[in-house]
């Protein structure tokens, strides 16, 4: 044998090894990471993640075929989304869905560069989790919230309620980066209507009932309730007590005024979790990160509970009803 046969011969099993092993990359099922920063058990969430799953499943991604889920819950507690953030890196996921501003810095935080999806997300700039809107320059794409213009939004429909209100609670979390900021434009929003904010920072449950009393004592005409995964939970139990108090209270999602909160105005949730499947969707078909942009959300959802405005002794305007998208009766 020529010693240019031998060469070839020997070289041509080394040289079909990175075929085989792409192949096996391309057939292999694509591993998406869900960080849930509620409980399992917490049914709202659970409607979120389906929500997902099945966008996904109309885009062609079917689990025990060319998908694999992992999901993990933080349980709303940060040292509980941190190690349930660095579990899902470890496993070396194709695309990891962020759905909190907490959950996406968590993410962020556990290394590895892996691309982000944030269902939910505050101000990214202001959040550090991008210098570019329009080309995200780190591993974190998604769809923000809107709070600066919302807040403004929801002044004046409590206002629209009760006109002579002077002055107005937020009661957010202090923890979660995204109502820090949440706080900030809040206040931007009453300064600008010349209404008094009484600021109210919580960290856990068990200080709602104290937030509440100082609203009460602090003579607020209504109050704001800020969306995170504990106060959404909560929202019955919350509400229950703003009821007791004949305080009007506005919350961000339909489930909350479903759940005895007299107003909730936000953007639509389920709707950013069906976006968030497309992000990944494209992710896994090999779009970079920087090519897809962050985007504001595109529908928003008014709903107003009239058996809470009856018990609290408030007439919602008829002006305000034609603008709900749904009203309890």
């Amino acid at each position: 044998m020529r010693r240019r046969e031998f060469l070839f011969l020997a070289a041509a099993p080394l040289a079909a090894w990175p075929m085989a092993a792409s192949s096996e990359t391309a057939n292999r099922p694509r591993c998406v990471g869900f960080l849930a920063s509620w409980v399992k058990s917490n049914a709202e969430g659970a409607k979120r993640f389906d929500t997902f799953k099945l966008s996904l499943q109309e885009l062609g991604w079917a689990e025990g075929k060319n998908l694999k889920m992992e999901v993990r819950f933080g349980n709303n507690s940060d040292g509980g989304i941190r190690q349930a953030a660095g579990e899902l890196v470890e496993l070396g996921c194709d695309a990891l869905v962020s759905t909190t501003s907490t959950t996406t810095r968590a993410l962020m935080d556990a290394g590895k560069n892996i691309p982000i999806v944030a269902a939910v997300s505050g101000d990214p700039v202001a959040l550090g989790f991008t210098k570019n809107l329009s080309r995200p320059t780190g591993n974190v794409t998604g769809f923000t919230t809107f709070n600066d213009t919302l807040a403004a939004k929801r002044f004046q429909m409590l206002h629209e309620i009760v006109p002579t209100m002077r002055k107005v609670a937020l009661m957010w979390i202090s923890i979660n980066p995204q109502q820090v900021l949440l706080e900030t434009q809040t206040r931007e929003a009453a300064n600008a209507m010349g209404i008094e904010l009484a600021s109210l920072p919580i960290q856990a449950l068990k200080d709602v009932p104290a937030a509440l009393a100082k609203a009460q004592n602090e003579q607020a005409s209504a109050i704001l309730i800020g969306a995170d995964p504990m106060t959404v939970a909560n929202a019955r139990a919350i509400s229950e007590v703003c009821i007791s108090m004949r305080m009007p209270a506005m919350h961000t999602f339909v489930s909350e005024a479903k759940d005895g909160a007299l107003m909730s105005y936000g953007i639509d949730i389920f709707d950013s979790y069906r976006r968030a499947a497309d992000y990944v969707d494209r992710i896994l078909k090999g779009a970079s990160v920087a090519d897809l942009p962050f985007q504001e959300p595109t529908r928003f959802t008014l709903a107003i509970n009239l058996q809470t405005a009856r018990a609290i002794g408030v007439k919602v305007p008829s002006t305000l009803l034609a603008l709900a998208d749904e009203i309890i009766e």
